[in-house]
Formats: C-alpha cells, sequence, structure tokens
C-alpha cells in the first residue's frame, strides 16, 4: 500500500524503500485489525426506545488514526483548513508522477509492491486543521493508515511549513485553490528518506484535491426529506423465520461464485414474484464459504434477525446473504463480486427485477458504495448502507447517482469508519439539481460509534428502511 508522497526540486533518484514497505503493510495490517474487531459477529445488544431525533448538530468526533488530534484552539483557522481527497487513483497515475521527479519505476514497484494489499482505485486525504497536517489513504473505501503526519505554520499567505513527528523531515508546502480545487506543491525539503519525498510528490501531483469536510465539522442537521421516527416494536414478534433460512455452501449451486445463506418468505410459493433483499457483511464475517464458515454470518444484523425467530413472517422479502471470499489484501466486496451474485440471484429465484435491494454493514457498505460507483441504478431499486465510505463513488458518478435512493445511516462517534465517509455522498446528492437526486437520506446517530446497523436492521431506532425500500422500483 502506498501511504505518503510528495515533490522535490531536485529531481535526485530516491533509494532505500524497504522500511516504508514494512510500515505500510503494519499500518494496513492494524486498520484491517480495526475493521474486523469492529465488524466481527457484533453481540445484539438490548434495543433502546427511539430518539427524538437520530441527527443532531455538533463537533464530530475524530476517529482515530485517521483524524488527529487539533492543535490548541488558539491556532488561526485559514482558507485550506478542513479534509481534502483525490479523485480515484491508478498506481500508474502515481507511477508517472514519480517518474516526473527522477524515480526509476522499477524503484517504485520496490517502495510500493509487489502488494497484495494494495488496489488500483486509492483516494488520498489531507487534513489541514488548527496547526496538524495528516496524509492518510483509502484504498477501495477502507481506510489504510497514515503515510505522513506534523505540525505546520503558515509562513506566507499560501505557504506552510510542516515538520514530522517521528522522522527528521521538514517540507514546505506551495497551496493553491481554483474552482473549488486544492493543487499542493512541494517547494522545500529537507529529509532524510528521499523515498518520503518522492512518494509525497506523486500524491500530490496526481491530485488536484476537493474538500470533502469543512474546517470544523458538525454532525448534519435532519434532512428535511428524512421521516421522524415511529413508535415502531423494537423487536419483531416471534416468527418461523429460522425455518427458512437454507445454507448453500460455495461451489454447490450453479452460478453461484460464492457461498450464500437464503431466507424465503412464507408466501414464496404462492407469488409471482417477491422482492429481493440482498444483504452484505462485514469484514468479520469473511470466510470461505462452507457451512462452518457460513455461520458466521448468522451472528449479527439481519442473518441474526432470520436465524432467532425475529424477523416477520409477513415482511415479504427473499433474503440472500452472501459470504466474502476472505483472501488477503481484498476484506470488503469487490463490485464485480456484487454485480455477478445480483445477476445470479435474479437469474436463479423467482423475484421481481423492479424491485431489487441492496443493504450491508461496514465493510459491506463500503463495498456497496463501491458497486453503486461502478452500477448505480443498473439493476437497484434502492440502497441502504450503514457505517460506509461513499466518497469515491460520489466522485466517480456525481449526481447521476442520484438515480438510485439510497439512505445512509452513520454513528457519530465512529472510530472505524470515518463520518464523513456517508455524509460527503450525501449532502452532495442533496446538492445537485441536474439531475435531482430521487431520494437521498442521511440519519446521523449522536453519541453513538461503529455499530448502529443492529437498531436499524431491528426497527428499535424508529426507522423503517424496509417500507421504504420497498416503496421504490427500478424504472425500466
Amino acid at each position: 500500500m502506498v501511504t505518503s508522497i510528495g515533490s522535490t526540486p531536485t529531481r535526485r533518484r530516491a533509494n532505500g524503500g524497504t522500511r516504508r514497505l514494512v510500515a505500510i503493510v503494519t499500518a494496513v495490517m492494524a486498520i484491517q485489525a480495526l475493521l474486523l474487531a469492529g465488524c466481527a459477529q457484533a453481540t445484539p445488544v438490548t434495543p433502546v426506545a427511539p430518539s427524538t431525533s437520530a441527527t443532531s448538530v455538533g463537533t464530530a468526533s475524530a476517529a482515530p488514526g485517521l483524524q488527529a488530534t487539533p492543535a490548541a484552539t488558539s491556532t488561526p483557522v485559514t482558507q485550506f483548513d478542513g479534509v481534502w481527497a483525490t479523485r480515484q487513483l491508478t498506481i500508474d497515475q502515481l507511477r508517472s508522477a514519480v517518474q516526473a521527479h527522477g524515480m526509476d519505476p522499477a524503484h517504485f514497484n520496490e517502495v510500493v509492491g509487489p502488494n497484495p494489499g494494495f488496489s488500483d482505485h486509492v483516494v488520498f486525504e489531507v487534513q489541514i486543521r488548527r496547526g496538524r497536517w495528516v496524509e492518510f489513504e483509502v484504498d477501495d473505501g477502507v481506510p489504510a493508515g497514515v503515510g505522513w503526519e506534523g505540525d505546520y505554520t503558515a509562513v506566507g499567505t499560501n505557504t506552510f511549513k510542516a515538520k514530522a513527528d517521528k522522522v527528521p523531515c521538514e517540507i514546505t508546502y506551495d497551496l493553491t485553490q481554483n474552482a473549488g480545487e486544492l493543487a499542493i506543491d512541494i517547494t522545500h525539503e529537507d529529509c532524510t528518506d528521499p523515498d518520503d519525498v518522492l512518494i509525497q510528490a506523486a500524491i500530490y501531483e496526481s491530485g488536484p484535491f476537493h474538500r470533502v469536510e469543512a474546517a470544523d465539522p458538525i454532525i448534519p442537521t435532519p434532512t428535511p426529506s428524512a421521516p421522524a421516527p415511529s413508535p415502531l416494536p423494537s423487536l419483531a414478534p416471534p416468527s418461523t423465520s429460522k425455518d427458512r433460512l437454507t445454507t448453500h455452501e460455495k461451489g454447490t449451486v450453479k452460478g453461484a461464485s460464492l457461498g450464500y445463506l437464503d431466507y424465503l418468505p412464507a408466501d414464496y410459493d404462492d407469488r409471482a414474484l417477491s422482492p429481493l433483499l440482498v444483504f452484505l457483511h462485514g469484514s468479520g464475517e469473511s470466510g470461505d464459504g462452507t457451512a462452518v464458515q457460513l455461520r458466521k454470518l448468522t451472528g449479527s444484523a439481519i442473518p441474526y434477525l432470520i436465524d432467532t425467530d425475529r424477523w416477520p413472517d409477513d415482511r415479504p422479502f427473499v433474503v440472500l446473504m452472501p459470504q466474502h471470499d476472505d483472501v488477503p489484501g481484498s476484506p470488503c466486496f469487490t463490485p464485480a463480486e456484487i454485480h455477478s451474485f445480483l445477476g445470479f440471484a435474479i437469474a436463479h429465484y423467482d423475484v421481481d427485477p423492479a424491485r431489487v435491494y441492496l443493504t450491508g454493514l461496514s465493510c459491506g457498505a463500503i463495498g456497496m458504495w463501491n458497486y453503486l460507483g461502478a452500477h448505480t441504478s443498473e439493476v437497484l431499486a434502492a440502497a441502504v448502507p450503514i457505517a460506509g465510505y461513499g466518497i469515491a463513488a460520489f466522485d466517480q458518478r456525481g449526481c447521476s447517482l442520484g438515480t438510485l435512493p439510497i439512505w445512509a445511516f452513520h454513528g457519530a462517534d465512529d472510530g472505524n469508519v470515518v463520518l464523513r465517509g456517508d455524509v460527503y455522498p450525501i449532502e452532495s446528492l442533496q446538492a445537485c439539481t441536474d439531475p435531482k437526486a430521487v431520494d437521498a437520506r442521511l440519519t446521523v446517530y449522536p453519541n453513538r460509534a461503529h455499530d448502529v446497523w443492529t437498531e436499524t436492521y431491528d426497527l428499535s431506532s424508529g426507522y423503517d428502511i424496509y417500507g421504504w425500500m420497498l416503496s421504490h422500483a427500478r424504472q425500466p
């Protein structure tokens, strides 16, 4: 994985890089462990009474390892303060930028790869806030660690001098804003490891950046289109849902590339066509698709509700719950994986192709956002991501992403996936006019961390996501 990058005017050839690659891999493993801890078989919690509002105004909490603690509030806020992100970059773009500064392409490969954790599409974010400069990577939506951080001082209107925390390195940056985009150039550097500066050059010169979070982020106020919580039961009454939950091991169903669980509604055989709901789990439930591994899915969220007879018999969905292949460097579902499974599901089950819905949590929501960036409303009628990261999806599709109804949920104190991962794409969609978003909603739970899916899926929060999904059908 790539983590920090910048530019040097000396155009010298870099050398070394082994320790940087070790640090990168270590950071990736640490962040994936964090996601694993947050997503793996969450223990069901006792439902709470619906709050008067699941959105609130207040300062958003920082995500450990991703948002550095701001310096003293006396530090002046500049026009550049906030979080800025690149569009999705490819390895070839990074390699070209580094090569322009004198690094041999073969040496670039030594520094950043071969690395099974590095994808061909990566977003770099730079946080400039109250005297702190932090650059970190989001790889296919998964936070992959801090690459460079330190304190900075303004030495001119557009010039900042940053000193690294952990290594003897001081870099001077020139910042320029134009039409809402930020260009960052390195005009001077004094570092012991030239690779650090050259790799920073690749990031910054593969830009430009655009703002994805304000200088002092706040939890969004309630969106006008979002319904107020209604008094719904904290848990569904006992049903017979577990009797209709079936395990399908990988390789046993023709056309299915993944192992999965399915649930058929009580009246499935009497219906002409049923609505389809596909659920995507978090990273902790990935596996090899065997029966033993597929049982991991029933530890939380929708599979848990079905497996414990808490899924109402009259809820009409065919529910399919695929298991992401547990392979190194791929903690989340990929767009190709999701698209293939949806195609199989529509062909294999008696479902209405106009009423296909997708939902998922954490890594499942991250994979879902990436899928929406690639396919949007080609197949789906509506989507409900929970604790996901959709910045790259909006950047990829722009306002056309709003042709699909999306209702996102996130905890204000999420320390695993940054809150802006759902705030930025939904608020951007809500501001679209050409075309105007069909139905873009955001619910932020105040004082809640990563697991906000339990109360969302069992409806104890008071938000009826199932009724909302069924209110939408894909237009031919």
